[in-house]
Order: C-alpha cells, then sequence, then structure tokens
C-alpha cells in the first residue's frame, strides 16, 4: 500500500517508486508496481468514494480537459463544488452531449446530490446535456470567468499527468484518473497554516492508513 500511495499521491513514474521502495530494502520491478495500482489502487479509490457519498455542496462548476491515450486525445470530464471539493470525474473518447449526460448520470449516483447550480464555460455540448439530465430548478450559469476555479484545478491533474506521458489503453486512464482524483481529495486541506496542516494530516493519514489496510 506504500508503494501505491507514492505511485498517486505524488509525482512519480513506476520506476521513481521502485527505487523509493528500494531506498526502504524492498526489491520490486515495474510490473508489480502497476499490478498493486491497478488493484489495490481501485479498491482504495472506491472506498474514499464511499466515504463523499452525500457530502457534495449543491454548486457545481464543470468543465472537460484533454488527456492522451494510446496516442491520441481523450476527453477527462471534472466536476468540483463551490469550496473546490471533487464531486467527480469521467473519462469519454468523445466529447458531446451524450458523453456529458453520462458524467451528469454518474456524478449524481457518485454523490447523491442535485445540484441547484452549475457554472460551465459556455461549452454547446453542455446546454442540453444539463437541460436532460437535471430539473429545471437547476440554474446554468454559462461564464468562463466564473467557471476559472475548475480552469485552475484542472493544473494540479493536468501536471501529475504529465509524468505519465500517455496510457496505453483507455481503462487504465480512468483507472488512474479516478484514483489520483480520490487520494487528492482524501488529502485536501485548505484554508489553514502550516501547524494546522500537519496536525490535520496526521489524523488524516491514520485514518487512510486504516482504510488502506483494509483493501490489503
Amino acid at each position: 500500500m506504500l508503494a501505491v500511495h507514492y505511485y498517486y499521491r505524488f509525482r512519480t513514474s513506476l520506476d521513481d517508486v521502485v527505487e523509493l521502495m528500494k531506498m526502504r530494502g524492498i526489491n520490486l520491478s515495474h510490473q508489480t508496481v502497476h499490478n498493486w495500482a491497478q488493484t489495490f489502487g481501485v479498491h482504495l479509490g472506491l472506498k474514499l468514494r464511499e466515504k463523499r457519498y452525500g457530502h457534495a455542496s449543491k454548486k457545481w462548476h464543470i468543465d472537460a480537459t484533454y488527456i492522451r491515450v494510446e496516442g491520441r486525445w481523450c476527453y477527462l470530464y471534472r466536476a468540483i463544488d463551490k469550496a473546490g471539493n471533487l464531486v467527480d470525474v469521467y473519462l469519454s473518447d468523445v466529447r458531446d452531449s451524450k458523453a456529458a449526460e453520462r458524467f451528469f448520470q454518474q456524478a449524481q449516483k457518485t454523490t447523491n446530490c442535485v445540484p441547484d447550480q452549475i457554472t460551465t464555460d459556455k461549452e454547446p455540448a453542455l446546454y442540453s446535456a444539463i437541460k436532460n439530465s437535471f430539473p429545471a430548478k437547476t440554474k446554468h450559469r454559462d461564464s468562463k470567468y466564473m467557471n476559472n476555479v475548475i480552469e485552475s484545478d484542472h493544473r494540479v491533474t493536468k501536471s501529475r499527468l504529465s509524468i505519465m506521458k500517455g496510457f496505453k489503453n483507455i481503462f487504465c486512464a480512468l483507472k488512474f484518473c479516478t484514483v489520483f482524483e480520490e487520494i487528492r481529495q482524501f488529502f485536501r486541506i485548505k484554508n489553514r497554516t502550516r501547524s494546522q496542516r500537519r496536525t490535520i494530516f496526521s489524523s488524516k493519514f491514520n485514518e487512510y492508513q486504516q482504510i488502506a489496510s483494509c483493501e490489503a
């Protein structure tokens, strides 16, 4: 689980994790780390997702960003709430209204929440998707300026994915993006001093270890 944590939590490649574990006296191959990340990482991500059930606020920011899969561009739909907390992620081959609808359906199932307000950046495909997926009371704000919050949030994800240099298939990409986002959200501590963050992190890490040990 330590190897899995290194891989998803920090900007590390498989070879970086192998080296870090070697420094602890543990010999691994990069394929072993990959297998563990695909197996234990997914279970861990699902457990962390379950803990978020029902906790998202009802004001969402939604956008899609590009990631490289099998030498082509795919679309990673991401949603965060007003406080910057993760709502959900969804990976698609295409960027159209049907893909957006599937993402919205998944997001509502993940959070058990119907948003009162959704902010987008005027992407045409999202208009019909929002209309078909949410009740009329859900307000749609289409403003690039007001959606800067998720544009900035993309940077952390893109920065981590840049180490990957693309994925070999869309299923591996989906698994990685989902687990990475869930672990990132679990350790997210905002608007605290460094001293306060250290204290909060200690309790969070203890909880994280308990969840991880169940998966191991």
